[in-house]
């Protein structure tokens, strides 16, 4: 842009000098009727000034314009500089202790600006991450701290006084029960942490959807029963969904379980499914209990993250059921869903995406030879 401009002034400067000298020879021009004669003499002088005076302009315009473009080189590589400075040293502060510090975009140039919002977005995911990393470790933690404690005290106070092999029996036996939930607890945290690593493979197979859904709500029919809940299965028939049949299993078997435990006693608990025109699949659990409130709908997918339900009097679970629903249905490319108000059953939703479409399969070729 500067070099365009230096050559246009130089061309105007040439072209006003000619106009000069044009602007000399009009009295001559107007005294002589038009006709003027200059000697070669005179001509020569004049050729001459006119290309000193040219060469002058030239060499004033491009000194005047090389020291403007050093002197706006010079400023801007100075803000760019500082800006990226000022970028440098926000970024040294930043660190896991503090990780709610910010570029500020708005005192950058405007080149820089994408790259301080990118970089912001950026520490935003991690902050979010470190922060549920950090409150899933100290849950975890606390969860399993209460559990080795009470085994430890048991195995202390057994260990204090010969007993019987029946009464270590029974010690071993109470024992059995709180490893099955740690072991449980362990295997939930491996199958998020693989999930979200996409380490988990996905065996997915067309499954009759009743025969799957009813062996499920059979398997708990006897815990529906023991809370006096009524389990309905409610599936079309002929449907079909396109899943792994594990991930499945286990997805619904974590939504019915927090539909029996938070469900109202003497209420009826919904176990549906059902094919879409698409051919996508929705598997709904609904019970009727206290309500999800709005501020929870959209965290309790977080792993560890647990509404406190006076009216649920056992032990809660450790918060991660609802996470491994959400990993499972991501690792189908399908969406869970919750729906719940004061009036109205809770709803939780599994969409799976219809099945792919085939490739046809290139049979042998056959020739016909003809004699």
């Amino acid at each position: 842009m500067i070099t365009l401009l230096l050559i246009t002034a130089s061309f105007w400067m040439v072209i006003y000098l000619l106009g000069q000298d044009f602007n000399d020879l009009l009295p001559l021009l107007a005294s002589n009727g038009g006709m003027v004669h200059i000697p070669a003499e005179d001509l020569h002088a004049r050729g001459h000034a006119f290309a000193l005076r040219s060469w002058r302009v030239f060499a004033i315009t491009l000194g005047v314009g090389a020291l403007a473009a050093s002197l706006f080189a010079w400023c801007t590589a100075k803000l760019i500089l500082s800006s990226a400075h000022r970028l440098a040293n926000t970024a040294n502060r930043i660190s896991a202790h503090a990780l709610h510090e910010r570029l500020a975009p708005e005192n950058n140039i405007a080149e820089l600006e994408p790259v301080a919002r990118a970089f912001n977005h950026m520490l935003d995911r991690l902050q979010d991450s470190f922060t549920r990393l950090s409150g899933v470790s100290s849950d975890i933690a606390h969860d399993l701290r209460t559990p080795i404690h009470r085994l430890l005290m048991v195995a202390q106070v057994t260990l204090d006084r010969p007993r019987s092999a029946e009464e270590y029996r029974a010690v071993i036996e109470s024992a059995v029960p709180t490893y099955e939930r740690m072991g449980r607890m362990i295997e939930n945290i491996l199958f998020l942490a693989r999930a979200e690593s996409q380490q988990t493979a996905v065996h997915a197979t067309l499954i009759p959807l009743e025969q799957r859904l009813g062996a499920t709500a059979t398997f708990f029919e006897l815990l529906a029963q023991e809370r006096g809940l009524e389990l309905a299965l409610e599936v079309a028939k002929n449907a079909q969904v396109w899943a792994d049949d594990t991930l499945l299993t286990r997805a619904t078997g974590n939504l019915l379980t927090n539909a029996i435990r938070h469900a109202r006693p003497g209420s009826r608990v919904v176990l549906s499914g059902s094919v879409a025109p698409n051919g996508g699949c929705h598997i709904s659990v609904s019970n009727e209990g206290a309500p999800i409130a709005p501020e929870h709908q959209t965290r309790i997918f977080e792993r560890a993250y647990r509404v406190e339900n006076p009216g649920v009097k056992e032990t809660p679970g450790v918060g991660l059921g609802l996470a491994i629903v959400k990993s499972t249905m991501e690792l189908h490319g399908g969406l869970v869903r919750v729906r719940s108000a004061p009036g109205y059953p809770t709803v939780f939703t599994l969409w799976f995406p219809p099945p792919p479409p085939r490739t046809p399969e290139a049979g042998p070729s056959r020739e016909r030879i003809s004699r």
